[in-house]
């Protein structure tokens, strides 16, 4: 039998000029991640959203079917291909263009929480403990144990084998550490003083972890980075089918536990903390993220009937995960409700005290799934929709996510004012201005409420010149020009397409659908509602009037809507400072109804109904 050997092969990347070799056939875009260059895969690889083009100047492999889909013939026989479909053959030149990367997007790490009384799980005791002698021959465990004075605490197995020499250290002057009936570490030593946690809330898109003085309640750090999964698959059901690959779910966890001991190493610079001083981890995320992170296949969540493999609360010591805290610390994962209603969302409704509130609120968190909530103290119901990634920018032709050069602000007075973060040139729009910028058109009598954007020769009169300039027909069908090529970072001009409309529509529908059947399974219409609550990044950068214009959120007056920021975050913060409210956590999660919409006679209805936009 004869064995091939294959030589590695050089890809060169530009305009940095990074080279790399790998072996042929491997895929473009892990060639790009080798090189440090991360690529734009909202679809999560598969080929359908046409996002990653590159051009290969040198080595271009002949187009694929995907790349026929979406490119033109001329992008084509100028070697443009996309990324998580070509294969690498042989040497190759590739520039990856601005559009295409994957760039450090805003995220909101702030959130609005309750005031909570401290009583962490941690606790640290310092004990000065009489030396043992020959009238005193008691075991080194039972000395510890009557000082503690706790007859229910146990060390385990690691903490026994270091006692003797801890204990002898500072002549028998030691701290103690306990949670949970057992001793999580023993030090030398006065250490009290330094009893600290970290809180994470794991999106999908981004992470945020929290560093929280145990002692005196206060925040010492923050950081946050954009999920380091996202390589594997932008959403859920892409990571879900990636996990079910030779070897996905291990990656899919190491690639998890990376970006949080990142932020962990991060928070610690931070605050001058030692990371053995982190005796405790509370983390909240959807119900695949919780999976994920715990190294739990999620394949079932994504197959009807739904189902998570877990639900409850779960406790683990960090160095079972490889989690870079104290090796015997806690880490503490908040009930899931369902299969896509998870922690984060309990989260929410901790932070928010809906549970304990006599009002009726609705909470939502927009997203690729929206997770909605509506209750009280008396019921809480809880449903997911599947709104699509058009608020992140995929599916749209020159969305993205919110990072430097994204439109995030639109209006229209005699013309088209943008806001760009970071005050550069432009490259795309990120969903917040998709909404503004529909919601001005519908203003304007560009759109019909229907979604049909008019050609230029059924304008209203009443429109602005300047506006009437921008409306054209393109190659796909009319469009509407936002930015002109020559004031952009791509080289194009960045435009809003009837299929941009459309895919607004389907995720304003999805969100609004859900809205309405909780509401009508509640009992309520949206004039009874007390408050409507936005919870996550991107929640609270979208404007009220012009997601209630577009039919987004129901017509309420606008001061009932109520921004409460990165609130699954504040409620993983409540969970670690409070043993109070790691049990309300889990009443939350335990009281929770979950609407299964999928199969509700009547979302469809909904769903078609809230696919138009409101009549003017």
């Amino acid at each position: 039998m004869s064995v091939e050997h294959h030589e590695p092969v050089k890809v060169t990347f530009e305009p940095e000029g990074r080279a790399v070799s790998v072996l042929p056939g491997t895929a473009l875009i892990e060639a790009a991640v080798r090189a440090g260059i991360v690529i734009e895969t909202p679809c999560g690889g598969a080929g359908s959203c046409g996002k990653c083009r590159v051009e290969i100047s040198r080595g271009a492999p002949p187009a694929g079917e995907a790349d026929r889909r979406h490119l033109s013939s001329d992008e084509i026989a100028r070697g443009v291909r996309l990324a998580c479909q070509t294969r690498v053959t042989g040497e190759m030149f590739v520039s990856v263009p601005v559009a295409a990367r994957l760039f450090e997007h805003r995220i909101l790490t702030n959130g609005q929480g309750r005031d909570v009384p401290l009583h962490p799980t941690v606790s640290k005791r310092h004990l000065t403990l009489t030396p043992p002698g020959l009238e005193d021959q008691r075991a080194d465990e039972d000395r510890l144990l009557a000082a503690l004075e706790e007859k229910k605490v146990h060390p385990g197995l690691e903490v026994l084998r270091e006692m003797p020499r801890i204990l002898r250290e500072k002549q028998f002057d030691v701290t103690v550490a306990v949670a949970e009936g057992r001793v999580v570490a023993l030090e030398a030593g006065d250490t009290t003083a330094r009893n600290y946690g970290m809180a994470f809330d794991i999106g999908t898109t981004t992470v945020v972890g929290f560093l929280i003085d145990l002692t005196t309640g206060r925040e010492l750090a923050v950081a946050a980075r954009t999920n380091p999964q996202i390589p594997l698959g932008d959403d859920v059901v892409s990571r879900i089918h990636r996990a079910c690959e030779p070897g996905g779910l291990q990656e899919l966890q190491h690639k998890i536990m990376g970006g949080l001991n990142e932020i962990i190493a991060d928070c610690c610079r931070q605050a001058g903390v030692a990371s053995e001083h982190l005796y405790e981890a509370t983390v909240v995320g959807n119900t695949t993220m919780s999976h994920l992170f715990l190294g739990i296949n999620p394949e079932f969540i994504a197959q009807a009937p739904y189902v998570a493999a877990v639900r409850r609360a779960v406790n683990v010591q960090g160095r079972d995960l490889g989690l870079q805290i104290h090796p015997h610390g806690i880490v503490h994962v908040l009930p899931n409700v369902a299969g896509f209603v998870g922690s984060d969302t309990v989260g929410v409704v901790l932070a928010a005290g809906m549970h304990e509130a006599t009002g009726r609120a609705l909470a939502i968190d927009i997203g690729t799934n929206g997770e909605l909530v509506i209750g009280n103290r008396d019921r809480l119901l809880a449903c997911s929709t599947a709104a699509g990634p058009a608020f992140e920018g995929a599916r749209i032709r020159f969305g993205m996510r919110a990072a430097d050069g994204a439109i995030d602000k639109v209006l229209i007075d005699f013309d088209i004012q943008c806001n760009v973060i970071g005050n550069v040139p432009p490259r795309g729009l990120c969903g917040t201005a998709l909404i503004d910028l529909v919601a001005e058109l519908l203003r304007v009598g560009c759109i019909e409420s229907t979604g049909r954007l008019l050609p230029p020769d059924e304008l209203p009169s009443s429109m602005p010149e300047a506006i009437k300039r921008r409306v054209r027909e393109g190659e796909k069908g009319v469009e509407f020009l936002l930015i002109p090529r020559e004031e952009t970072q791509i080289g194009a001009d960045i435009v809003l397409t009837q299929r941009d409309i459309r895919e607004l529509q389907l995720a304003k529908g999805a969100i609004a659908a859900g809205a309405a059947i909780l509401m009508k399974e509640f009992g309520v219409k949206a004039e009874d509602l007390d408050h409507i609550l936005l919870a996550g990044a991107f929640g609270n950068f979208i404007r009220r009037s012009m997601a209630k214009r577009i039919g987004l959120l129901p017509q309420i007056p606008s001061e009932k809507i109520l921004y409460i920021g990165n609130a699954a975050g504040a409620g993983a913060r409540m969970a670690l400072l409070s043993r109070k409210c790691k049990m309300e956590a889990n009443q939350i999660g335990e009281r929770t109804q979950y609407l299964e919409l999928a199969g509700r006679a009547d979302f469809q209805d909904e769903f078609t109904s809230a696919m138009m936009f409101p009549e003017s």
